[in-house]
């Protein structure tokens, strides 16, 4: 069962040590990023984050909100991934508020003075977060380009074992070993590919073309 990190607040500084320092930690998608090193605190104690030790003694920061807890490991969420979520939220809400308030003001239930004034506040929190989700969206194809490229070369390298192996210049075990050292790269990378294409999607859905906002009559 997985537990969410705010569900641990309430735990104390020595459990949640107990709780992370040592653990395997893997990625949504099932990739070993490494282990916990180290713990992240604010000036009130609180958790901010985890340092992991990856790969050749690289270390990675990552943030609380990433973080996942399971009874044999912690799973990380990429931050564009939680990013776009908290974005399509905000964006849709503040939508739904110029709507409202629109409303308000056809219905004569508002004074112009004050729609007008109401009005600019919502359009200036609209218009810094679709400045953020557009370079969020650029960001995540940037990603997606990164992660295309990838299973395009894996998929080359896998096609070319079949090949070999159906004309006779790989055996059986060989072409095993080929697909036990690709396919497990290459299944997280389509995992992650269509999760981003997904989560690009529904972003730019919520992307305007252009903003309009009807003036104070």
């Amino acid at each position: 069962m997985r537990t969410e990190l705010g569900k641990l607040a309430m735990l104390s500084a020595e459990l949640e040590t107990r709780a992370f320092l040592g653990r395997p930690v893997v990625d949504i998608y099932g990739r070993s990023l490494g282990r916990v090193i180290g713990i992240e605190r604010n000036a009130f104690g609180e958790l901010e984050g985890v340092q992991v030790e990856a790969a050749g003694g690289h270390i990675v920061t990552t943030k609380a909100r990433q973080l996942g807890l399971t009874p044999k490991l912690i799973t990380l969420t990429p931050d564009w991934k939680l990013e776009a979520v908290d974005i399509i939220s905000e964006l849709s809400l503040l939508r739904k508020r110029i709507g409202a308030l629109e409303s308000l003001r056809d219905s004569k239930e508002i004074e112009g003075e004050i729609y007008t004034e109401l009005l600019d506040s919502q359009k200036s929190g609209y218009y810094d977060k679709v400045k953020t989700a557009e370079a969020l969206s650029t960001s995540m194809k940037d990603r997606l380009s990164e992660v295309g490229s990838q299973i395009s070369s894996l998929t080359r390298y896998l096609v070319n074992a079949k090949l070999d192996h159906k004309s006779g210049e790989l055996d059986e075990e060989s072409l095993k070993l080929a697909q036990g050292s690709i396919e497990p790269t290459l299944h997280p990378l389509i995992a992650e590919r269509n999760d981003l294409a997904g989560s690009l999607k529904t972003l730019e859905e919520v992307l305007p073309s252009r903003v309009t906002v009807s003036p104070a009559r």
